[in-house]
């Protein structure tokens, strides 16, 4: 892994985070599981009380931890009876035993955001969670999917049409005037002759990323918009956003499994590795969220990138069991 140190890395900002209710649900986890713990101190006490006094939007996203931990505390106590004596051997802490109720709420709440399986069942191709995958269609044309993707494929004579179900797919379309090759992503879709692309689809929104080319891209009503090579747009609910200049090599970087970070929110930059990997990392503290990061990762080293983060950003990397990790200033 190389990791690029910037001056600026450590910045913090007093500007507001815009925290979804994702977010706010995995800071109100991180305060849950964090209070467990036998060393928390009475200044974090005082940060929690002062986060959940923040509004509504907090008071609701503990309620909804507290109320998920409620629901799975027999779930929890079975798992610690089924495994007493090796619990017993190793004379576990207290938050050692809070951890395996985190293990079954991220299980759980990963469930409750992503439904997999059925996209995989309706599928050609497919990939696992940190998981890629490159294949060359009938056409000739070349497709690489990235973690936790569907594809469906409809190749014939007179069409070249693939929908993408779910997750991210970069595209390398053999040139076929009389038979252009169309992506269809939710209610829009994507129309090129010959070219190199990516279309993304991320909770409501569809991305389209141009790095070779000219592309079609039409949300499903309306007109439709011409990106031509380092240009990208998103749509969602059948509207078009502008069109923005992007970096090919950072967006693209996935391909050679690798992500890039310029100057970016460490909340943005551990949603992102939170795609590749197993668990879950949580980020505790909305300074700490707004942190800037640059820096170029490899995927299959998640050890050593929670390493870099640590070392670069002064944080203390928390880790409970091999489902969770936890950063919170040191």
């Amino acid at each position: 892994m190389t990791y690029l140190p910037d001056a600026t890395d450590t910045l913090m900002t007093d500007a507001p985070p815009t925290d979804t209710a994702d977010e706010l649900f995995e800071e109100a986890s991180g305060w849950y599981f964090r209070l467990q713990a036998d060393d928390v101190s009475p200044e974090e006490h005082t940060a929690f009380a002062a986060w959940k006094a923040q509004g509504p939007a907090q008071e609701r996203a503990w309620a909804e931890v507290i109320g998920l931990l409620g629901a799975l505390r027999d779930p929890a106590r079975n798992i610690r009876q089924g495994e007493r004596a090796e619990w017993q051997r190793k004379r576990p802490s207290r938050w050692q035993r809070w951890a395996v109720a985190a293990a079954v709420v991220l299980t759980v709440t990963a469930a409750g955001l992503q439904t997999p399986w059925p996209d995989r069942w309706r599928a050609d191709y497919a990939t696992e969670t940190g998981e890629s995958r490159a294949f060359q269609l009938a056409d000739g044309s070349r497709v690489q999917l990235n973690t936790d993707s569907a594809l469906q494929i409809s190749l014939d004579g007179h069409q070249r049409q693939v929908r993408l179900l779910r997750g991210e797919a970069w595209f390398e379309v053999t040139r076929d005037p009389d038979r252009p090759f169309v992506v269809q992503a939710d209610d829009g879709w994507v129309k090129v002759v010959g070219t190199r692309f990516s279309v993304a689809r991320r909770s409501a929104q569809t991305q389209v990323l141009v790095e070779q080319g000219k592309v079609e891209v039409n949300a499903g009503r309306g007109a439709s918009v011409f990106l031509e090579p380092g240009r990208g747009v998103a749509y969602h609910d059948g509207q078009l956003d502008p069109v923005q200049p992007f970096d090919p090599a950072a967006r693209f970087a996935w391909r050679q499994r690798q992500l890039v970070f310029r100057q970016q929110p460490l909340a943005e930059v551990v949603a992102e590795l939170n795609r590749y990997w197993p668990g879950k990392v949580l980020v505790l503290g909305d300074a700490l969220r707004e942190r800037k990061v640059s820096g170029v990762f490899e995927i299959d080293k998640p050890e050593a990138v929670l390493k870099a983060l640590t070392h670069t950003l002064g944080l203390r990397a928390d880790q409970y069991m091999t489902y969770l990790h936890v950063l919170r200033e040191s």
